[in-house]
């Protein structure tokens, strides 16, 4: 990195150098500033809307940074790296259960919500149809809707091909319009259009 340029100015790439030939505490931090917000999120949706879990994986993530900097490759792009770290830390969680999903006891809470206002009761039918996805099927979901990445950038993070991204982005987008029906009978399945 060029001396006397403001760490504001360096390239996430230039950052991640930076972290691995010398363990800069600068650059962990303004890597820390640019994404903790998105990750923030995506780790939000990812788990269940469960803040205190997201804020956590936030945190798991940027010390795996600093523990796993000698795997990643300085010719790719960070953003991507760093999804994909984040996209196996929940696959990982998933697999070992230690994310709390949605019972029954919070699908028949369905009936409860009824004087809200329509947004509202959109929301939750949302996130409860999320919630309802399998991982694989709500990773891409939530990566293409939520996080905004394009196809390609999905297929690198989750690390599969972009026929399959294709084919989970569809089977998790029929899934979630054949639930949320009962909200808006006609013209749902246009709700989630991807193409």
């Amino acid at each position: 990195m060029r001396l006397f340029r403001s760490i504001t100015k360096y390239s996430d790439e230039e950052l991640m150098r930076d972290i691995i030939s010398h363990h800069s505490h600068p650059a962990i931090t303004e890597l820390h500033r640019r994404y903790s917000p998105k990750l923030m999120g995506y780790f939000y949706n990812m788990l269940h809307k469960q803040e205190e879990i997201a804020q956590d994986f936030v945190q798991d993530l940027f010390l795996k940074i600093l523990e796993k900097k000698h795997l990643y490759d300085p010719t790719k792009k960070f953003y991507t790296w760093v999804f994909t770290v984040a996209s196996n830390m929940c696959k990982t969680s998933y697999r070992n259960n230690h994310v709390v999903t949605y019972s029954d006891e919070v699908a028949e809470q369905g009936h409860i919500i009824e004087d809200l206002a329509e947004k509202e009761r959109f929301h939750f039918l949302l996130e409860q149809s999320m919630g309802n996805l399998e991982h694989a099927h709500k990773t891409v979901f939530v990566l293409r809707h939520i996080e905004h990445f394009s196809l390609q950038e999905i297929a690198d993070i989750t690390e599969v091909s972009l026929g399959t991204v294709k084919s989970r982005l569809f089977y998790a987008t029929q899934k979630m319009a054949t639930q949320m029906k009962v909200y808006q009978p006609t013209g749902i399945d246009q709700l989630f259009k991807h193409f």
